[in-house]
């Protein structure tokens, strides 16, 4: 009868070796809880999207962004960032959103053609700075 060694060549512990770290290497990339044992949070992208991000517009519309130049009951004139105006017309079916158009205000329209079907009003962001205080004497 033959014995069987105890010893292994440094060949066969290297491959041991690298086939233990790849076993704990999947086995913690397959893991999907928390220590808790809740399932961790995913981390690809499936959210709603961003603020920052508009929606794609149906064929024929487009967005025009400026700030009011002037507005009327059957049009609004929009200065765009470039300098250019648009002139856009406005009816009864047309939705304004965040109040009465009036010059200088931010807007975003939505537009078909020449005919403005939205008007979005941009909210004035709410300063950040605390109000100051004189002392009185």
């Amino acid at each position: 009868m033959t014995s069987l060694s105890r010893t292994t060549s440094p060949l066969a512990r290297t491959l041991g070796a690298l086939v233990l770290t790849a076993v704990a290497g999947l086995t913690v990339a397959g893991c999907s809880t928390t220590a808790s044992g809740a399932p961790a949070p995913s981390t690809t992208a499936t959210s709603a999207p961003s603020k920052g991000k508009a929606k794609p517009l149906p064929a024929g519309e487009s967005r025009v962004a400026g700030t009011v130049a002037s507005a009327s009951d059957t049009q609004v004139v929009v200065t765009k960032k470039d300098g250019s105006t648009e002139t856009l017309t406005t009816d009864s079916t047309t939705k304004i959103e965040g109040g009465p158009l009036q010059q200088g205000q931010r807007v975003t329209a939505v537009v078909k053609g020449q005919q403005a079907l939205t008007v979005r009003v941009a909210q004035p962001h709410a300063s950040s700075a605390a109000p100051t205080t004189t002392p009185s004497s």
